[in-house]
């Protein structure tokens, strides 16, 4: 966009009210350092989600409906983050988990992404899509690390190996 396309549009913004209208010489804000501990200790039993479809997934519904599949309504506050993410707070490590082996996750047909909170600043957070996934047809004396490696090159990176289980957690970028 050229920058009388981009003033016009920011005219625009501003004879409409809406958003915010940002001169050209408007110098990026600088932000104080904080080491975040206690926010970061705040979220650590947070899990951040975002929907993959929004014409069909409503997150406010998603948000009661998981709660009460998982059965934990009483042991969860959840949030609508906006522009289609959310965050569930949880009370001990033991839901995290048991929510977490669930996955992946699907709501009105279609998956959403579950994953634990990172203090990272990224506006595509969450992109990874856990999946567990169990390799059918390979022999039991060839279920061994070194070949669920290279296993994992071809279907993505393998975040947890259950071998007793047969089951791999693979993410994948959505």
């Amino acid at each position: 966009m050229g920058s009388s396309a981009r003033a016009r549009s920011a005219h625009m913004v501003d004879l409409k009210g809406k958003g915010i209208l940002y001169e050209m010489e408007d110098e990026p804000l600088q932000l104080l350092e904080d080491d975040g501990s206690q926010a970061i200790k705040e979220f650590q039993l947070s899990l951040i989600g975002k929907i993959l479809n929004p014409k069909k997934q409503n997150v406010e519904k998603l948000i009661q409906y998981m709660t009460g599949r998982w059965g934990l309504q009483d042991r969860i506050t959840a949030n609508d983050l906006g522009n289609g993410k959310f965050i569930f707070n949880f009370t001990s490590e033991e839901d995290i988990k048991a929510v977490l082996s669930q996955g992946p996750f699907h709501y009105n047909y279609y998956m959403f992404v579950l994953v634990r909170w990172e203090p990272i600043i990224h506006d595509d957070y969450p992109w990874i899509i856990p999946f567990w996934i169990t390799i059918t047809g390979l022999p039991l004396h060839l279920w061994i690390v070194d070949n669920l490696k290279r296993i994992e090159g071809r279907l993505g990176h393998v975040d947890t190996m259950e071998l007793a289980q047969g089951r791999m957690l693979i993410d994948i970028y959505s």
